[in-house]
């Protein structure tokens, strides 16, 4: 049985998917992996490159979906054999001198669930939290989801997953990652972070969080409103955390679709916008029912001002952080 089964879901992915899969292969010399390539409908050479690495390598198997990041995801769970599993994006890539180490780190202190720290273009985040306990882990998780609500950079343990027959909703196409790190740390007992960066996310190509459409909004709610129907059978800890994590969610919708320079709608249209999600009712009882304690940090900061009625102050925070990030991307 492998020790790792490394899942790929690739669309599209020509240019980028020898890079993701030489991060593995060429790390991993004295442990036993398998590499799963889920080609998702693709429309250029992706299946024809991954066919190509797979005669060059024994531990890659290609498999193909086509219904979406999540459908290639489940199918890699279904098919994985490995005692960990770990979700790897065709754009991005592991830092290979840190890929042994992690591995060698997950044999020795083994966890239902291990965070690792990663690269964001040329900075590194620090995942490491001064805690063991699962449930403190969770809260802090979601009350910074940008950092954590993520599936990769992180080894799952895939007989949890099987046992609690827990793959991604199908049905989300925005924040499926977080709904789904949602009920499988539900049933952790172990969860650990590393200051190891093992994981490089990359900012320079196009990604379905970065490009506008107006119907990832509906699918931002959707997401908010799955979570939430899971949420209300956990711990009042977890339930009071998720509040701040709605509210970020807002900030995400607000500052990357609804305010970002991609968007043509005109400033009246923009608010109005603002002011539909504001009134979907995962929002409205968010808004209601966090605490203005808890908003009192950088990130929430629009949601207090949303809180209080004051949603032109929260619309400036808005466009603030929208050209910021633009120009953090350039």
């Amino acid at each position: 049985m492998p020790l790792i089964s490394f899942i790929i879901p690739a669309y599209n992915s020509e240019k980028t998917l020898k890079r993701a899969v030489e991060s593995v292969t060429t790390s991993i010399v004295d442990q036993p992996y398998e590499l799963l390539i889920i080609d998702d409908g693709s429309k250029d050479n992706t299946l024809i490159l991954a066919n190509q690495l797979a005669l060059q390598n024994q531990h890659i198997r290609i498999l193909t979906a086509g219904k979406g990041v999540g459908h290639a995801r489940n199918t890699g769970i279904k098919h994985a054999r490995g005692q960990l599993i770990a979700f790897l994006d065709a754009d991005d890539h592991y830092l290979r001198s840190v890929l042994p180490k992690a591995l060698i780190q997950a044999k020795k202190q083994p966890a239902d669930l291990q965070i690792f720290s990663f690269e964001h273009g040329k900075h590194t985040v620090d995942l490491t939290l001064p805690t063991s306990n699962s449930l403190d882990i969770r809260c802090r998780m979601l009350e910074k989801p940008t950092n954590y609500m993520t599936v990769w950079g992180k080894f799952f343990k895939r007989s949890l997953l099987i046992d609690n027959n827990i793959y991604f909703n199908e049905e989300l196409t925005m924040s499926e990652d977080s709904e789904f790190l949602l009920r499988y740390t539900a049933v952790c007992d172990s969860i650990t972070t590393s200051a190891l960066a093992l994981y490089h996310y990359t900012i320079d190509t196009p990604s379905a969080t970065r490009s506008f459409d107006t119907k990832k909004i509906q699918a931002y709610l959707k997401a908010l409103s799955t979570a939430e129907e899971f949420v209300v059978s956990q711990p009042q800890a977890i339930r009071q955390s998720f509040l701040s994590y709605i509210l970020i969610q807002v900030n995400i919708i607000a500052v990357r679709l609804i305010y970002t320079s991609g968007n043509p709608a005109s400033n009246k249209q923009r608010k109005s916008s603002l002011d539909k999600v504001i009134a979907t009712p995962v929002v409205k009882r968010a808004l209601d029912q966090i605490t203005l304690k808890q908003c009192l940090t950088p990130h929430l900061l629009p949601g207090l001002f949303l809180k209080l009625h004051l949603s032109f102050l929260a619309i400036l925070l808005f466009k603030l952080r929208s050209k910021q990030n633009e120009q953090k991307e350039k």
